[in-house]
C-alpha cells in the first residue's frame, strides 16, 4: 500500500477507522477489497466520486465530534452496512480519529448482526484500542438498542454506563 490507512478489521469484512487521503482511496478498493464506506464527519466529507470510480458505495451520516449519531443516522449506516455485510463485502466505517461516532455505528452493527452489546464493545476495544465513544454516543447506542428490541425485556441486558466505561475507557486507567 502506499501509504499507512488508519483503519483496524474489528471483523473480517468490518473495519472501523479515520480519515483517509483522496489517494489511498485506491488502497482501499484493490488491496483492502473494501465495497462500502461510511463516513460520519460533520468537518469534512470524503469524495463520492473518487469513490465510485474505484467500486465503493458511499453514505454520509455528518455528526458533529463527541456529538451523539442521529437515530435515524443510525438506521440508515446499519442499514446501508448489514447490506454489503451479507453480500460478503468488506465495510468501512469511519469519522476523523476512529475513536467515537464510528465506533457507535459499528456497535450497532454488531448488535444488530446478532453480537451481545457489551461483548461487541470488549471486540472493537480490544481491536482498536481508541475505541472510546462518548457519553453522548454512549446515549445514543443505548437508546438504538433499546428502540431495536436488542436490549431490555426480551433482549440481553441494557449496558449501563460503568460496565460501558470499565470497557471504552481502560485505557485512562491503565488497564489492558
Amino acid at each position: 500500500m502506499s501509504s499507512q490507512l488508519n483503519l483496524t478489521f474489528i471483523e473480517p469484512l468490518l473495519a472501523i477507522g479515520g480519515r483517509f487521503e483522496h489517494h489511498q482511496t485506491s488502497d482501499l478498493a484493490s488491496a483492502l477489497a473494501v465495497r462500502a464506506v461510511v463516513d460520519l464527519r460533520l468537518e469534512d466529507s470524503d469524495d463520492p466520486e473518487i469513490l465510485a470510480c474505484h467500486g465503493i458505495t458511499f453514505l454520509r451520516l455528518p455528526t458533529e465530534d463527541h456529538g451523539a449519531v442521529a437515530q435515524d443516522d443510525l438506521d440508515r449506516g446499519v442499514s446501508f452496512a448489514n447490506q454489503h455485510l451479507d453480500r460478503g463485502e468488506r465495510v468501512l466505517v469511519h469519522c476523523e480519529h476512529g475513536i467515537g461516532r464510528s465506533a457507535t455505528l459499528a456497535l450497532c452493527i454488531l448488535a444488530k448482526r446478532g453480537i451481545e452489546p457489551l461483548a461487541a464493545l470488549e471486540l472493537a476495544k480490544s481491536k482498536r484500542s481508541l475505541v472510546s465513544p462518548s457519553p453522548a454516543q454512549y446515549e445514543a447506542w443505548v437508546r438504538w438498542l433499546i428502540r431495536h428490541g436488542i436490549c431490555g425485556s426480551t433482549g440481553a441486558a441494557l449496558p449501563s454506563f460503568d460496565a460501558f466505561k470499565a470497557i471504552a475507557y481502560r485505557h485512562l486507567t491503565g488497564a489492558v
